[in-house]
């Protein structure tokens, strides 16, 4: 009973959330608290609160706490048009260079708010040149993931270490993590391509990008605190990999994306980089509560037995080969109406353990298949970073019209995705 509920519920949490435009995480937690209670025996409320992704949700604040700065005092956005300037008119490589600069920004910290950031001037320059709107905004969208779902301070990436985390893979989470990135930056890589191509990039008209204003004393102070923090998180793990010793273990220990984040964030106060209240204040708890309450709702249904049965029914029913296929399939279905990250990793990530095991496929590729999956149809006007990209685009007749050609592309992907997969492109990395 508490199986077909907690089901029945993740359903229902997902479609009121969309139909009423309302947060999904909050019903999710009222579910949770009603099934484990009423439907699990011996259930209490101390045990559903005990769900809540504390790893999760405090990495997502140390994010937001550090680069809120660098958005809200315009180092973010004058880093991306000095980027962009550096195209020198050369218009056909303008979708690539918008490619490459919401990768940078989405990776320095932007993250998913990159749209809003780079949007706006992509979008400017490149109907300027007359490069295809569906083009810009695939440019843009998967970009953006391409830097902002890195598993070192990306939202996306994030998130699917701490799950991966919470499997039997994880002494090996971290190393999966990257090996996941780099399979979803391999496809965003490929879509882009494919349609560089068939909307004939190539031909853009030459155009002329103005020399943006230099960067002011506090954008510069900004910008090195952003370069010395992800030197910070990423420099002394790798020395301590290559030259293992006490120290630089230490050093190691305390230079933690979340640590680096927080001790940054500090930095950033006494600085004077920006209004720390204004920084709380644009703390995405949207998304928090929207991540932390479907993970404290399905935490109620993996109890239940939802993640095995899921599991055994895709072990019995579905061929071997055909397992990622119906992964990306699934989690793109799922994402078209709800949050990649928030939702749909949550619900199917704990599947991979009675897959691999069962079937004996690769726990790499069949997390990649998930994250793959769910970021696949994110470009659809239904998501929040379609939805974003969307709104970067100041020509309302043109915005009009992405609303409506997105949602065909944002079903084309995921079935050429799914094709890619069963063809055991995310099958190259191995633990």
């Amino acid at each position: 009973m508490a199986l077909t509920v907690s089901l029945i519920a993740i359903i229902a949490a997902i479609i009121i959330g969309w139909k009423l435009k309302v947060n999904a995480g909050i019903i999710g937690m009222g579910f949770a608290f009603i099934i484990e209670v009423f439907l699990v025996e011996g259930g209490k409320v101390s045990t559903v609160i005990g769900y809540w992704p504390t790893t999760i949700v405090f990495y997502l604040i140390a994010i937001a706490l550090f680069f809120n700065y660098a958005t809200n005092n315009g180092t973010m956005d004058l880093l991306g048009k000095n980027l962009l300037y550096l195209l020198n008119g050369n218009a056909k490589l303008i979708p690539w260079v918008i490619t490459i600069v919401c990768a940078i920004v989405a990776f320095m910290g932007a993250g998913a708010s990159t749209p809003a950031i780079i949007g706006p001037l992509a979008f400017s320059i490149g109907l300027a040149a007359d490069i295809h709107p569906i083009l810009l905004a695939i440019s843009v969208g998967c970009a953006t993931m391409i830097g902002g779902d890195n598993p070192i301070n990306g939202f996306g990436g994030v998130i699917s270490k701490g799950l991966i985390g919470e499997t039997s893979f994880a002494q090996h989470a971290d190393q999966i993590s990257y090996y996941v990135w780099f399979n979803a930056c391999i496809k965003q890589f490929l879509v882009i391509l494919v349609v560089y191509i068939l909307f004939k990039g190539f031909k853009a008209k030459k155009i002329q990008v103005e020399k943006p204003e230099p960067f002011n004393a506090v954008q510069k102070k900004q910008l090195w605190l952003l370069i010395l923090a992800l030197v910070a998180m990423i420099v002394p793990t790798i020395l301590n990999t290559w030259f293992s010793s006490p120290v630089l273990a230490k050093i190691a220990a305390l230079t933690q994306p979340q640590s680096v984040m927080i001790i940054a964030a500090i930095l950033s106060i006494f600085l004077n980089l920006g209004s720390e209240k204004e920084v709380i204040r644009k703390i995405p708890m949207n998304t928090i509560i929207l991540i932390a309450g479907m993970y404290m709702l399905l935490s109620v249904a993996k109890d239940a037995g939802m993640t095995d049965t899921i599991a055994n029914i895709m072990s019995n029913n579905i061929p071997a080969f055909l397992v990622p296929a119906a992964l990306v399939g699934f989690a793109a279905f799922l994402s078209f109406f709800s949050s990649g990250t928030g939702v749909v990793c949550p619900l199917l990530y704990p599947m991979v353990d009675g897959l691999a095991a069962t079937l004996g496929l690769n726990p790499v590729m069949l997390f990649s298949c998930v994250f793959v999956g769910a970021m696949s149809s994110s470009v659809s006007p239904f998501s929040t970073g379609g939805a974003m990209t969307i709104a970067g685009c100041q020509d309302e007749k043109v915005k009009d019209q992405l609303s409506t050609w997105m949602i065909p592309v944002a079903i084309i992907i995921p079935i050429c995705v799914m094709i890619a997969a069963t063809l055991g492109l995310f099958g190259f990395f191995h633990i």
